[in-house]
């Protein structure tokens, strides 16, 4: 199964940093024009281990549901998250906190994916789509890095 890692630096501390990341509003804000995603369930909320997020995303009128549970919640230092029920197969995303020396935080994330099916058909799968993750990751840290400039959860 694919793998994929992502870390990058911010100026927020460890508490605003995972404060925006535990919103699952937020999602909206860092993926890449013109994929659209908003939560419209969240249970129990706040989010905590074991709660369940649908999301609704898509480009245009191609809307989907993605089903996510928070595997994982540790307030502060970890979220990881696995698809129930949508676009891939297999998704689990590990998203880490760990302040960094001099201030800000690096948030540290590992992607487990596999889109199906299996076998040379879903070897190309995996792999192109692991190009618009990777390329989804570029974006989202810079627009993490604006969000959390300053300190400031908008």
């Amino acid at each position: 199964m694919p793998i994929i890692r992502s870390r990058s630096w911010v100026s927020a501390p460890v508490e605003a940093a995972f404060a925006f990341y535990d919103d699952p509003a937020n999602l909206e804000r860092l993926m890449p024009p013109p994929v659209r995603i908003r939560p419209v369930r969240v249970d129990p909320s706040p989010p905590r281990a074991g709660t369940v997020v649908e999301f609704r995303y898509g480009i245009g009128p191609w809307q989907r549901f993605w089903l996510v549970r928070f595997a994982e919640h540790v307030p502060g230092e970890r979220i990881v998250d696995e698809t129930l029920a949508g676009p891939m197969a297999r998704f689990h995303h590990s998203h880490t906190f760990t302040p960094a020396r001099g201030g800000g935080t690096w948030i540290e994330d590992r992607v487990e994916y596999h889109v199906g099916p299996d076998g040379v058909i879903g070897a190309v799968v995996d792999f192109i789509a692991g190009i618009a993750i990777r390329l989804t990751f570029v974006w989202r840290q810079a627009r993490q890095r604006g969000f959390l400039r300053g300190h400031e959860v908008l």
